[in-house]
């Protein structure tokens, strides 16, 4: 979801993926460097082999209970409004009962499996050899898979589905989940890099004509600094340098990035730190299965790097960052899955705030299966709501269109009205993009939707439509729909100017201005990390789901200009198939509510229900 953009020199794009991956892992154009990959044997070595397979299983949780009680939480007004539940009180009430463990307990047993349970009470990760594995689905129904990304291990070799929970399983757990061994960095080859020029189509691209630029100019190039906003710059029109003038400088946040297959390095945040003049904090690595103790690079790591320094120029002053990489697979849902489980149970104490920049084209996430599969998705952001946590994702760069993403000319088939998961879930708040001119001061002069076709050809736009999701009970104020609509707010996007990173370019970091809404969700989630911490401070717990507070903002019309600025023109329709959206007053599905005023939305918090 974000690339990075030059219009004088060359600008470096992900080469090697297989197809799969390049329509999977929505991590944009990076520079993978020999020096920046670990080698093989720094990545934990226990799953190189096929020797042995490990599926997650869907416990027989309470479903209902737990999407009610995420609801009532969320929602102001509620008698329970803010009241956040511990991890074990929740398992305890949602999570499979005793008896049910008990149950999947023996069977694993008998079937000599290792079966251990999330803390979370909704999975268990069941081990076993390959071929007790293949004795339960039959010969054809498992097969264990390489390419320079992943091992990966999946059922149903003809069609990539998944085949019906065999039993003596069946009566056990709802369904099982095959999931990836170990995530490996690529080979020389797929690490390579190769160069496009991009080529203006019929407008002058903008530049920043926001003043003053503040530091950070002498570590770009001439050519590139009218193509870059300053993080300082970006502060301004959103209300985070307001909050850091009220000294709402990251002290006491909690604030963690999922990343999906993709690291960061800590050079690059302290060079983008030196440049701009901000402190970068800490980071707390942690490894999600197949992962290991250490960040694994790809070849998409611009991902992260993005992602880490964005956030870290909102909360200089935080104690750490926390960081979840999990491993890449065939189906998203997995991954996300997993980043949900390890932050809601190996992260101590527990975030305020997730931010996620990657994700999947809903209509590839169609087939036998997926529906149950994403419920199971569905319910861990649901309870990461239950425990008091915002999680933002990336609404998508590709437009209306969305699956057309990655495809430089696609055909008029794949023009379709198409939305990105996780942004599109129902318990998570999707963050499209924009496009801000700035000013004298940098204050704002205008805000588009984000749609960067008249300068390019290769053109890139927030993603946003209706979703295959049934419409949220939030969201009834704003459509008669029966779909959930993305994107539910915005930030900017656009490659004119782009967000500045810092890349290592043929052995040298530099500042390269960089797209996607993939910097506009960090960023949204940094601020509201700064507003829950304000909050702890104050007594009172931290924001949680907050996609209900601030469609109920929105239906007031006072507090809903004042709490955000309403994005009014220009259309995310890259392609004339696709035929949505244009930005109108209010709601739109090309920016949502649009773009929040953080310093005035943190006064408008209404406070936790009395116990």
């Amino acid at each position: 979801m974000s690339r990075t953009t030059n219009l004088v020199r060359p600008l470096f794009v992900a080469a090697g993926a297989s197809a799969v991956l390049a329509s999977a892992l929505v991590a944009g154009p990076a520079v993978a460097t020999p020096e920046a990959v670990p080698t093989p044997a720094s990545v934990s070595q226990a799953a190189t082999t096929a020797d042995e397979l490990t599926f997650t299983a869907a416990l027989p949780y309470d479903r209902r209970g737990l999407l009610r009680t995420a609801r009532a939480i969320s929602s102001p007004g509620s008698a329970s409004y803010r009241n956040f539940l511990t991890l074990k009180e929740a398992a305890k009430r949602f999570g499979a009962t005793p008896a049910q463990r008990a149950a999947l307990r023996e069977v694993a047993s008998d079937l000599g499996m290792k079966v251990s349970f999330s803390a979370t009470g909704l999975t268990a990760r069941l081990t076993a050899p390959v071929t007790t594995w293949t004795e339960i689905f039959g010969r054809d129904g498992i097969a264990a898979e390489r390419d320079p990304w992943l091992v990966l291990v999946y059922a149903d070799t003809e069609t990539g589905t998944y085949l019906p929970t065999p039993q003596p399983l069946a009566s056990v757990v709802r369904m099982l989940m095959p999931e990836e061994s170990i995530l490996q960095p690529p080979t020389a080859r797929a690490a390579a890099s190769s160069r496009q020029v991009l080529a203006s189509v019929d407008d002058t691209p903008p530049t920043n004509l926001g003043t003053p630029f503040g530091p950070g100019a002498e570590c770009l190039l001439d050519d590139v600094v009218p193509y870059t906003y300053a993080p300082s710059q970006l502060q301004v029109p959103y209300g985070t340098a307001a909050l850091h003038a009220q000294g709402l400088r990251g002290a006491g946040t909690r604030i963690v990035n999922i990343a999906g297959g993709y690291a960061f390095s800590r050079e690059g945040m302290e060079f983008a730190a030196d440049c701009f003049e901000y402190r970068a904090p800490p980071v707390r690595f942690t490894g999600g299965p197949g992962v290991g103790a250490t960040p694994v690079f790809t070849s998409g790591d611009l991902e992260g790097e993005l992602d880490t320094q964005t956030i870290a120029a909102v909360v200089p002053e935080a104690t750490r960052i926390d960081y979840v990489e999990v491993a890449q697979t065939y189906v998203e849902y997995l991954a996300l899955m997993t980043g949900a489980e390890q932050m809601m149970t190996r992260l101590s104490p527990l975030p305020d705030v997730a931010t996620m920049s990657f994700g999947a084209c809903e209509r590839g996430l169609i087939g036998p299966g997926m529906g149950a599969l994403r419920a199971v998705t569905d319910d861990h952001f649901a309870l990461a709501g239950i425990l008091g946590i915002t999680v933002l994702a990336a609404a998508g760069d590709g437009g209306s269109s969305d699956c057309s993403q990655f495809v430089p000319d696609p055909p008029a088939a794949n023009r379709v009205n198409s939305v990105q998961y996780p942004a599109s879930s129902p318990w998570v708040t999707g963050v499209g993009g924009t496009r801000i001119v700035l000013g004298e001061g940098n204050e704002r002069v205008a805000e588009y939707v984000w749609n960067d076709s008249p300068y390019e050809e290769t053109a890139d736009g927030g993603t946003g439509g209706p979703s295959l999701a049934a419409r949220p009970w939030y969201q009834k104020p704003v459509t008669a729909a029966d779909r959930r609509l993305v994107p539910d707010i915005a930030a900017h996007a656009s490659t004119y100017a782009g967000w500045p990173v810092a890349l290592r370019d043929q052995g040298l970091l530099s500042i390269t201005p960089v797209a996607g809404t993939s910097a506009a969700s960090p960023f949204s989630a940094a601020n509201l990390a700064l507003i829950a911490a304000a909050e702890r401070k104050a007594g009172r717990p931290p924001l949680g789901f907050i996609s209900p507070l601030l469609y109920d903002l929105a239906s007031k019309p006072r507090n809903y200009s004042t709490a955000f600025y309403d994005i009014t023109e220009g259309s995310n329709q890259l392609y004339f198939e696709a035929g949505c959206c244009i930005a109108t007053k209010g709601y739109d599905q090309a920016t949502g509510l649009g773009a929040l005023e953080f310093d005035e939305l943190i006064r408008m918090i209404p406070r936790p229900a009395r116990r």
